[in-house]
């Protein structure tokens, strides 16, 4: 796992007072090894559906998309979105962008930008609990230590222990991400 040091590199604050904890290119780095750690695990299979939660996750899922398909271009790897309610998820349906029913065997990995105490993470699998895979996983860029589900992602870029008032900030700007503690 990583560790949290604001790199040389580290762009223009967008926040005052906040601190780059991943610079662009650590991030790029990092979701480098992400996708890589994804195709080590599942090195057997030839599809995998990356389904990123909505405002959040799923420019996270493209990144790896893109990552997966740089790193073995026969390999099918296709994005999804998980779109649900952050602030109330048990008040409303979770919807997911795509039929599950050809991915019933298959490889899918559930992607958010960071992972707090685990709530949202533990509402956006429960539509996949109805169908049966291969594998059911799950990805985030920064993993906050304040679990108070029992939600543990199978892949972590960040993991990071921090105060209960501060805020991580995941920031996407052309293509690329950046990520402030506040």
């Amino acid at each position: 796992m990583s560790t949290a040091n604001p790199s040389p590199e580290s762009p223009k604050a967008p926040f005052p007072g906040g601190t780059c904890i991943l610079s662009p290119d650590r991030c790029h780095q990092t979701l480098r090894r992400m996708a890589c750690q994804i195709l080590e695990r599942n090195d057997e299979e030839k599809r995998i559906l990356l389904a990123g939660v909505r405002h959040g996750g799923e420019g996270v899922a493209d990144r790896l998309a893109h990552e997966l398909k740089r790193l073995s271009p026969e390999l099918v790897v296709e994005v999804t979105h998980i779109m649900l309610d952050k602030s109330n998820p048990s008040a409303h349906a979770v919807h997911i962008g795509v039929d599950m029913a050809p991915w019933a065997q298959g490889v899918v990995v559930v992607v958010d930008d960071v992972a707090h105490t685990g709530r949202t993470l533990l509402h956006a699998l429960r539509p996949f609990l109805d169908t049966s895979f291969l594998r059911l996983q799950v990805a985030v860029l920064v993993d906050r230590a304040h679990k108070t589900h029992p939600i543990h992602p199978d892949y972590v870029g960040l993991s990071l222990a921090t105060t209960l008032q501060e805020h991580i900030e995941v920031v996407q700007s052309e293509g690329s991400f950046s990520v402030w503690l506040l």
